[in-house]
């Protein structure tokens, strides 16, 4: 096993501790909203009379100040979390890369560490460039007109105190899963950062990054389509999350005077249609999705983007444009109208 296969080795298993510990931050979310939602609910009148009515935008304004202050205490906690983090995980992969080459690694300044997780843009949609304070404040404003909205319409339809109330909880669980995936997928862009910056720091022994994706059906079309391919050092180059959810990671390549055991074969982990196997780490989402069963390629792709990978006219870095957006089937054929003649 090569020094590089070392690295990507230690790091896809470090990425699972990484979604533990995302699990935890997860949980967090769950009970803010819990709590949130306890809160709004007791400061609700016990009765909708005349009276409340009267001062409804009273008590609305009470809320919303209620739930902005509340949510930005969160937001406070999550974001000083996420640096913590961050100041670990570069510890960690500045201490592997290091005893992977024998050399001493530089390691960021806890202000370049802060600044770029709480600066740095998600990929998630480059044109809306979100940060993390800025997807956690989003997230908090659109719960809260949520809620209010509930109150509103129940006050508007003379509902009942009880029924504004079974409103709100029967929305409770999507808002609890909403907040459980920001969780997530913030925690996994602080990790990528932090490996990002620990990266530029020694860029001197790094000939770039290189994209990893898991080897399963649940794996995204975006990460499909970057599996295996090695970037240069530029901030315009995408890094994970490539979406809410995204479990993809990167890792370090060392240059070639530090990958010893080069010749040597790895492996990397897989999970298709037999179950769990263990492949060549030479192997991209591409190569390995072309070996799985039909059934297997159309719960990836769908049958039409399916049928087209299976016949080789199509690859998986054709149903994304250049941004990681992937493409309607009506875009597709807008562009590749020969690849469509037989549809």
């Amino acid at each position: 096993m090569s020094t590089n296969d070392r690295i990507t080795d230690t790091l896809t298993r470090h990425q699972i501790f990484v979604l533990r510990y995302a699990k935890g931050r997860e949980n967090e979310a769950i009970d803010h909203v819990d709590e949130l939602l306890r809160q709004v609910i007791g400061r609700l009148p016990l009765s909708v009379t005349d009276y409340s009515r009267a001062r409804f935008d009273a008590l609305v304004l009470d809320l919303l100040q209620y739930i902005n202050t509340f949510n930005g205490q969160f937001n406070d906690g999550m974001i000083q979390q996420m640096i913590d983090f961050a100041n670990d995980e570069v510890e960690f992969n500045a201490q592997l890369l290091g005893n992977q080459i024998n050399v001493q690694t530089a390691i960021p300044a806890p202000q370049q560490i802060a600044s770029a997780v709480y600066s740095n843009v998600l990929d998630l949609e480059p044109a809306k460039g979100y940060t993390i304070g800025r997807i956690l404040s989003e997230f908090g404003q659109k719960k809260a007109a949520q809620i209010i909205d509930f109150i509103r319409d129940g006050f508007t339809l003379g509902q009942t105190t009880q029924e504004i109330t079974k409103r709100i909880m029967d929305n409770s669980d999507l808002m609890k899963s909403q907040a459980s995936t920001v969780a997530r997928t913030v925690t996994n862009h602080t990790s990528i950062q932090a490996r990002n910056i620990t990266m530029k720091e020694n860029r001197d022994v790094l000939n770039g990054y290189e994209w990893v994706a898991t080897l399963d059906s649940r794996t995204s079309i975006i990460c499909a389509s970057r599996d295996g391919i090695l970037y240069e050092f530029k901030d315009s180059n995408p890094k994970p999350p490539a979406h809410f959810n995204c479990r993809s990671t990167i890792t370090f390549v060392v240059k070639d005077e530090f990958n010893l055991g080069k010749d040597i074969k790895g492996t990397r982990a897989s999970k298709g249609a037999t179950g769990p196997k263990q492949i060549s780490d030479e192997t991209n989402y591409e190569q390995w999705l072309k070996r799985q069963p039909k059934s297997f390629i159309y719960e990836v792709l769908g049958v039409t983007r399916g049928n087209l990978f299976i016949d080789g006219k199509l690859s998986i870095g054709a149903f994304v444009d250049n941004t990681g957006k992937v493409l309607s089937l009506e875009q597709l054929r807008a562009l590749r109208p020969m690849a469509f003649g037989d549809i």
